[in-house]
């Protein structure tokens, strides 16, 4: 069951207060409605993404793609893929709202209202990942680092956009400089391109950081299925035996 997040503390507030500040007072800079707003930057988020992965947006069609910490923000609507999982802690909070965007190709969202550092979901279901202004946003990006790996295809691609510098908030905990995001991430992904120049999400901090990382080769379990069959054959023969 869903559980709703506390809004005494300053870190949930903080988060969904942002965006219904925004909604209310930032019209000047748009001129549109919010949703307006929330689509155009869902495309120019696809744009980005396969800029960075050197596809087009046809690529993502039979695709299936996560966004992790997507917020109210729309993050896949303008996605035209086959599958499409948006994940964040505070979904259930936007859907209260009335803040979740309907989505622009005809297809639908899963939302999963929960944290990236338990994902209920099986290994290797992702072809892409999107983790854009949510890495600091967590109090161990370690762990949900280690949970997009296993979500990801062995072929897949993660993208990552994430602030560097500043100082912790109660909504960014976390403060990466690019050297500490590379280790981060370098017990499961390998880099394959990292830019540093870009305006960051956040005030207060340096810059932000675009990066894709392909999944690093990592020994893996696999389950014996005679050996398994083997046993349960094994306990029905003792069952029968029972008296």
């Amino acid at each position: 069951m869903t559980q709703m997040p506390d809004l005494t503390r300053a870190r949930h507030l903080d988060e969904i207060g942002w965006f219904l500040y925004h909604e209310k007072y930032r019209r000047d800079e748009f001129g549109g409605s919010y949703a307006a707003e929330r689509l155009a930057n869902s495309r120019l988020l696809l744009a980005e993404v396969a800029r960075f992965l050197g596809r087009d947006s046809d690529w993502f069609r039979d695709k299936t793609v996560v966004s992790i910490g997507c917020g109210c923000t729309g993050d896949l609507a303008a996605f035209p893929a086959a599958v499409k999982i948006a994940i964040d802690p505070l979904l259930n909070l936007y859907q209260q709202l009335g803040m979740l965007l309907a989505d622009e190709t005809g297809g639908r969202t899963v939302y999963l209202s929960i944290g990236a550092e338990d994902l209920p979901l099986t290994d290797e279901v992702a072809d892409v990942i999107i983790c854009r202004n949510a890495l600091d946003h967590m109090h161990d990006p370690s762990a949900a680092l280690s949970e997009l790996s296993r979500i990801l295809r062995d072929d897949g691609a993660l993208f990552v956009s994430v602030d560097i510098g500043g100082l912790p908030t109660p909504d960014e905990p976390t403060v990466f400089t690019v050297d500490s995001l590379r280790a981060a991430l370098r017990e499961r992904f390998e880099v394959a391109v990292l830019t540093d120049h870009s305006a960051p999400h956040s005030k207060g901090r340096s810059c932000s950081v675009r990066l894709v990382g392909r999944k690093a080769a990592r020994p893996r379990l696999m389950l014996d299925k005679q050996q398994l069959l083997e046993r349960y054959e094994a306990r029905l023969a003792q069952e029968e035996r029972a008296p």
